[in-house]
């Protein structure tokens, strides 16, 4: 577990089954920050996990990318309360999913500049636990400035 400021660079799915190498190797979508985002959001990474044949890593990937979305919702709801009242929009968030060659690098994009913190857990709490949890799970995990806003990333070795 690590934590770094730049995401690691993709590598292509040369090794892999050769059904995966005629496959999209990532995915983007763009979900309204909304809680209905991290349901959503887990529909969408289960559903490439079992087109790339990963449904073995389902576990702690579907906890890692509801972290992260759920952080990123509310760092935009956060951030919308800053914007002018009157504007009825909602903020999106997005996020982006991709296999690399020994790894799934899940990529989760925010409106908002706030930059995530790794707090030590509150044991009476509800809340505070998120980056905790992508720090003990993720191989690496990090954020970087990104256009009008920040990605928080985290990578996710794949087990031979």
């Amino acid at each position: 577990m690590s934590q770094v400021m730049a995401p690691p660079a993709p590598a292509e799915a040369t090794d892999m089954d050769p059904a995966l190498r005629a496959s999209p190797a990532s995915r983007d979508v763009r979900l309204a920050a909304l809680p209905s985002a991290v349901p959503w959001a887990r529909r969408v990474l289960r559903h490439m996990l079992r087109e790339w044949q990963l449904e073995s890593m389902s576990d702690p990937a579907l906890l890692l990318v509801s972290e992260l979305v759920t952080n990123a919702v509310e760092a935009s709801q956060r951030c919308a309360c800053l914007d002018d009242l009157n504007d009825q929009s909602h903020q999106m968030v997005s996020l982006t999913m991709e296999l690399c060659e020994t790894s799934l690098l899940i990529k989760v994009w925010d409106a908002s500049p706030g930059l995530p913190v790794l707090r030590e857990a509150d044991v009476t709490g509800d809340r505070g636990r998120g980056l905790l949890l992508v720090d003990f799970l993720a191989d690496a995990w990090g954020h970087h400035d990104a256009d009008r806003g920040k990605v928080v990333w985290c990578e996710l070795s794949i087990q031979a």
